[in-house]
């Protein structure tokens, strides 16, 4: 997901508290010193297999560089397996204040072909991954009834 591919380390709580931002139905799934990490749950879907689609934004505390550009959040479209806690990036938009400031976007070929990739265990981005789980199950029982 990457939930922040670049996991810092820190003391980390999982929270279940809507974002203050407004626009869409984002939740706080994980923070420490470092970062935030939010989940849009209008925007959780199901895909056979186990495999959840999920946007995450991550808002950092300090900018970050990327190739040389700088941003302060991350807003990424993943898939999450949850048996494995595992995933693949098909979309990052990165933002500096707001500003958009890079986009990568993989198609579906490359999507297919991209390794599922560990979420490493005792971090922000495996606590943040394990309540996305937890809210995509939920979302996807509540669409079902």
């Amino acid at each position: 997901m990457i939930i922040c591919a670049c996991a810092a380390a820190g003391l980390a709580a999982r929270m279940m508290v809507p974002s203050n931002e407004s626009g869409g139905s984002w939740v706080v799934v994980a923070t420490d010193s470092t970062y935030t990490i939010s989940i849009d749950t209008a925007r959780i879907r199901y895909r056979p297999g186990g495999v959840y689609v999920v946007w995450s934004r991550t808002d950092h505390a300090v900018a970050r560089f990327y190739h040389g550009k700088r941003f302060n959040r991350e807003i990424v479209e993943s898939l999450l397996q949850c048996d494995r806690l595992s995933f693949k990036v098909a979309r990052v938009d990165m933002a500096l204040d707001g500003r958009h400031v890079t986009r990568q976007r993989t198609d579906d070929g490359e999507l297919g072909r991209q390794v599922w990739r560990p979420v490493e265990a005792g971090t922000t981005d495996a606590i943040a991954a394990q309540a996305t789980c937890d809210l995509a199950r939920q979302v996807s029982a509540q669409r079902a009834r």
